[in-house]
């Protein structure tokens, strides 16, 4: 191991709990981006603790929650952008909590609270990087950008806005997104992208009010209407069945062969999942192709007529789904709302009203040839102590489009979180020692960036 990649880890682990210090005093900031509660106050902190290692920071404004931008910029030969988010889901059900959500609590090598895993973790590490390299080399041997947003957990509405009227501020070389996740075996599993996604409302109506049961020989039923429309759109697998919607779907052969060498653990996928399709059971290299290179359409909730406890013998006068739409590279939202709308209008339902919810985005994917790859897997890979698992995408969604496409920044997902997290749920919690290994990596990362994005090389291991 190189003398300096030495001292950084000591130092890391001299300081961790400074570190875990650090990381409980923005876990303590509520920011919940669906209600605003604590928006404010967490982007304060946020902005503190980044002028704290250095960055200059400031709030910027596009409409929404402020999103916190931070820079180091000198006269070096690369600049490095961190993508992070700093708001979190809310806390509910908190009766589900072992220990307060907003009061950080350590158990059995874990630290507990509402946005450990999802996303505070992944980003106070990213700031403890900077300052240990800081401390360490006694200077920072690139330029570093940060984008810290505050809407993520709501779907990015404003942060197309936010790139759009700040270009100047965000041209870097290469973006190291948000996060992904150490699996089952311990080995950091690196992403090249993140599928997009459309969500949307299904409306059926009937004219009046809901009816006796008996009605239904006779009358419209919106409910028996919408179940129908909606197999229309995919079938039980989740398969799109509007040639539209998979018309554009590009499969890559280079992240084929990312998925053939991809080591991963079946019993991981199974569990993760709950009860697999019959399609991949037993098939992981399909499993795996699916969530991360195909398209799906998945119904999210259901609501129609009485659905209290006992029986109820009534025709509802409208029913209401709650739709996905994961999309893949060459699939683009605009396009996949009219497929859908055209094709329930052609097959004689054009009364069903499809609305769509929230932001929504196209999927985004880095050349797996891109020399930034080889630097964050390479640097993963000593800093874990593991070889990393490389994989074409997240099968989840996220704007990471706006860098890898709009701005033209070649985007890699690494992090620190685990199946086991519970992201979103109560109890989420991250593991100390990877909090720890996460810092490590990122450190080695900036200080190998340079001369891998320059010429391939990783002097620092």
């Amino acid at each position: 191991m190189h003398e300096l990649v030495e001292r950084i880890w000591r130092r890391i682990k001299e300081n961790e709990s400074k570190y875990v210090g650090d990381l409980r005093r923005l876990l303590e900031q509520r920011g919940i981006s669906a209600t605003g509660e604590g928006i404010e106050e967490c982007a304060s902190t946020v902005r503190e603790m980044m002028e704290e290692v250095g960055l200059r920071a400031e709030l910027i404004r596009s409409g929404g929650n402020p999103v916190v931008f931070g820079e180091f910029r000198e006269e070096r030969h690369g600049t490095l952008m961190f993508y992070n988010h700093y708001d979190v889901q809310p806390p509910d059900p908190v009766e589900e909590w072992t220990t307060p959500p907003f009061e950080p609590s350590i158990r059995n090598g874990r630290i507990f609270a509402r946005g450990a895993a999802d996303n505070k973790g992944n980003l106070v590490a990213r700031l403890k990087a900077i300052e240990v390299v800081n401390e360490v080399a006694g200077e920072l041997p690139l330029n570093l950008k940060m984008v810290a947003e505050g809407e993520e957990e709501i779907g990015s509405p404003n942060l197309p806005r936010f790139v759009d009227e700040n270009r100047h501020l965000l041209e870097a070389d290469a973006c190291l997104w948000e996060m992904s996740y150490i699996d089952d075996r311990d080995r950091p599993v690196i992403a090249l992208g993140a599928k997009g996604i459309v969500y949307l409302e299904l409306r059926a109506r009937r004219k009046g009010p809901d009816l006796h049961s008996s009605w239904g020989a006779v009358a419209v039923n919106p409910a028996w209407r919408l179940i129908s429309a909606l197999s229309l759109i995919a079938d039980d697998r989740g398969n799109p069945r509007i040639r539209e919607l998979t018309e554009d779907v590009q499969l890559d052969e280079r992240f084929l062969q990312l998925i053939e060498r991809a080591d991963v653990d079946p019993e991981e996928v199974s569990q993760g999942a709950g009860e697999l399709i019959p399609e991949v059971r037993g098939d992981l290299k399909e499993a795996l192709k699916r969530l991360t290179m195909m398209p799906v359409v998945n119904v999210c909730g259901l609501l129609s007529g009485y659905t209290g406890e006992g029986s109820k013998t009534v025709l509802p006068s409208k029913a209401v789904a709650k739709v996905d739409v994961r999309l893949v590279p060459g699939m683009r939202p605009e396009k996949v709302v009219e497929a859908i709308r055209r094709a329930l209008a052609q097959a004689g339902y054009g009364d069903i009203e499809v609305v769509q919810l929230g932001g929504s985005y196209p999927a985004a994917v880095t050349d797996p040839e891109s020399p930034f790859v080889e630097a964050v897997a390479g640097t993963a890979r000593v800093a874990f102590e593991r070889d990393p698992v490389v994989l074409p995408s997240m099968q989840g969604s996220g704007p990471l489009y706006l860098f890898a496409e709009v701005l033209g920044q070649p985007t890699v997902l690494a992090g620190v979180s685990r199946r086991d997290s519970r992201y979103h749920a109560p109890d989420e919690n991250l593991r100390i020692d990877d909090y720890l290994r996460g810092i490590f990596h990122v450190a080695l990362l900036m200080i190998n960036f340079v001369p891998m994005m320059r010429w391939g090389v990783m002097p620092y291991r």
